[in-house]
């Protein structure tokens, strides 16, 4: 019989889930902020993002608890089940900063196309960020830790062309 997560054999349970989840969570709301209307509120596309984040992370956590239980071969336990529960929540929290710049430019009256757009600068930052922070405690070093974090920055690149080409 295969391991659980042949990923995560010398790490804790649900290292790797969490640690993908901020990245997940970060692609998420750059979706979302990326086909947001112009003409919505702010406060309603950070709505948007936060709600979204909450339908995949629930969607997310019953597919993991399915798959646990199917290689488990039986009911979890309350432990298990919170732990599914808690190691999927990075992907909601990743979405606190934009939805925070969005909520702070709506007090500020920014315009909602310029406010979008910047905010997804800042996801984009925080993509990059976060592939940095991962790929270097992964060990990477040099021009391959730059190429790693860069990948993941452009991801944040890609959700502002979308937003560019759609409106």
């Amino acid at each position: 019989m295969e391991p659980a997560d042949a990923f995560t054999t010398s790490a804790p349970p649900g290292a790797l889930r969490r640690r993908s989840s901020y990245l997940y969570g970060l692609i998420i709301s750059g979706a979302v902020l990326a086909t947001a209307g112009q003409a919505l509120r702010l406060v309603l596309v950070g709505a948007a993002v936060f709600g979204t984040l909450i339908i995949y992370w629930a969607a997310e956590t019953y597919v993991h608890w399915m798959a646990a239980r199917s290689v488990h071969g039986r009911d979890l336990t309350r432990e298990e089940r919170l732990r599914i529960i808690r190691d999927g929540w990075p992907l909601v929290t990743a979405g606190a900063i934009p939805v925070t710049v969005l909520l702070v430019e709506a007090g500020l009256g920014v315009a909602n196309g310029l406010a979008i757009r910047v905010t997804l600068a800042v996801n984009a930052v925080l993509l990059f960020v976060v592939g940095w922070t991962i790929s270097r405690a992964s060990g990477l070093l040099g021009a391959r830790l730059v190429l790693s974090a860069t990948a993941s920055g452009v991801l944040g690149l890609g959700m502002i062309a979308l937003k560019t080409t759609l409106h």
